[in-house]
């Protein structure tokens, strides 16, 4: 039954929509695979000087001028965070609305559970529990391109010689893909004010990861659709879900 507060709330994407980021998302697998020099050139653009493929005497290569200034890390460090402090808040209102019929009325606690859910799944399990651990592909400051000891490795090869926290996707994009997620939460009137700064923050979140060196392209890209990917699935599930159940919270 529909909750009158319902309307403010971006609805569930379509089944099609998920279906589509899916194969999507596999596609730019496929092409960064096929073609690894995507990779190289994107991070080349953010490299100062030539690559460290020479191996004459006193040849000096170039380096990631970003990675070097502190202002940047100071802003990585804040953005870091906001999935965490985002995710503790959710929290804290799934536990009011647990405990207060009045609060539970007024918020979408159905996707309190699927954002908490999803993070844990994606970023934490999918990404950062297995992709990160066992994919072996070095980033590119760890790549001899860059001035790294390590082969370069093409992105979804699971060959490369990084044993462990490796580049294969990139688990602060994923989490700033996650944090874009977070509209589907927020009712409209919220969404105009706070949908601008958190998709300028899930962006430039993933992107600074690849300016700096840290992760190559697709792994940012991918990095960040999956948790979006993930997210939305178990939105459709939930709202299928509340739906049987006849659920009165808002969604």
């Amino acid at each position: 039954m529909a909750h009158t507060g319902q309307s403010s709330y971006t609805p569930a994407p379509p089944a099609t929509a998920v279906l589509a980021l899916i194969v999507a998302w596999f596609a730019l697998l496929a092409a960064f695979y096929l073609h690894p020099s995507l990779d190289v050139e994107v991070s080349s653009f953010f490299f100062t000087g030539p690559l460290c493929e020479a191996t004459l005497p006193d040849f000096v290569c170039g380096y990631f001028p970003l990675r070097r200034l502190q202002v940047v890390e100071h802003i990585r460090q804040i953005l870091y965070v906001l999935p965490y402090a985002a995710a503790a808040l959710i929290v804290v209102l799934g536990a009011s609305g647990f405990f207060s019929r009045e609060i539970r009325k007024r918020i979408p606690m159905g996707r309190l559970v699927v954002a908490i859910v999803s993070l844990c799944l994606g970023p934490g399990l999918i990404v950062n529990g297995f992709l990160k651990s066992y994919s072996g592909r070095p980033r590119p400051v760890q790549t001899s391109l860059f001035g790294g000891p390590f082969d370069f490795a093409a992105a979804g090869t699971f060959i490369g010689e990084c044993a462990k926290n490796c580049s294969f996707v990139s688990g602060e994009a994923s989490g700033a893909g996650w944090l874009l997620c977070l509209l589907f939460l927020l009712p409209s009137r919220i969404r105009l004010w706070v949908g601008p700064p958190l998709v300028a923050g899930s962006l430039i979140m993933a992107g600074l990861r690849v300016a700096v060196g840290a992760h190559y392209a697709s792994d940012a890209l991918l990095g960040w659709l999956l948790a979006i990917i993930l997210f939305m699935a178990l939105l459709i599930v939930e709202a299928r879900i509340a739906d049987k159940l006849k659920v009165g919270w808002p969604r």
